[in-house]
């Protein structure tokens, strides 16, 4: 994969794939929150908005109706960034967490037929993460809500100590 890094403001992409989003989000009725505080990323902006584009999809997607969808991160006291999206529905279950990024793998088939999808949006979300230096995980427990946490170079080198 051919990336055209360049610095990337994240708070604005946060808030254009909302905008983009939130007439899906207005038909489950869930709240789209941003709680990231100035983050400057050395990425492809393009492929940075498929990742985070993928993930909010899903939350709406997966998570519960009237619930809450989450765009976040910081700054690593080693100068990455750190991301995530996050949702507080159901959440899911321990067996899952390593396979999700498998691609084609569904948690739960039935409902993943209901709500349509190729199972390798997540697929691709690792592929592109990980083509940027960077690396992608789940958190969450069942009745917990579910975290998409992935890491990015950031455009400006960390402080010397």
């Amino acid at each position: 994969m051919k990336l055209n890094l360049q610095p990337v403001e994240l708070r604005p992409l946060a808030e254009k794939i909302f905008a983009d989003l939130h007439s899906r989000a207005d038909i489950k009725g869930v709240k789209l929150v941003v709680e990231l505080p100035e983050l400057t990323a050395n990425a492809d902006a393009h492929r940075l908005e498929q990742v985070l584009a993928n993930l909010v999809d899903n939350a709406i997607k997966y998570g519960r109706p009237q619930g809450t969808v989450t765009i976040g991160g910081h700054t690593t006291d080693d100068g990455e960034l750190e991301i995530f999206v996050q949702d507080d529905g159901p959440g899911i279950p321990a067996e899952a967490l390593d396979r999700v990024f498998e691609r084609f793998y569904r948690v739960d088939k039935a409902r993943s037929r209901e709500q349509g999808g190729t199972g390798l949006g997540l697929a691709i979300v690792k592929h592109v993460v990980q083509a940027h230096g960077g690396d992608v995980r789940l958190e969450g427990e069942p009745g917990s809500g579910s975290a998409f946490i992935f890491t990015l170079p950031s455009s400006t080198p960390p402080a010397s100590p």
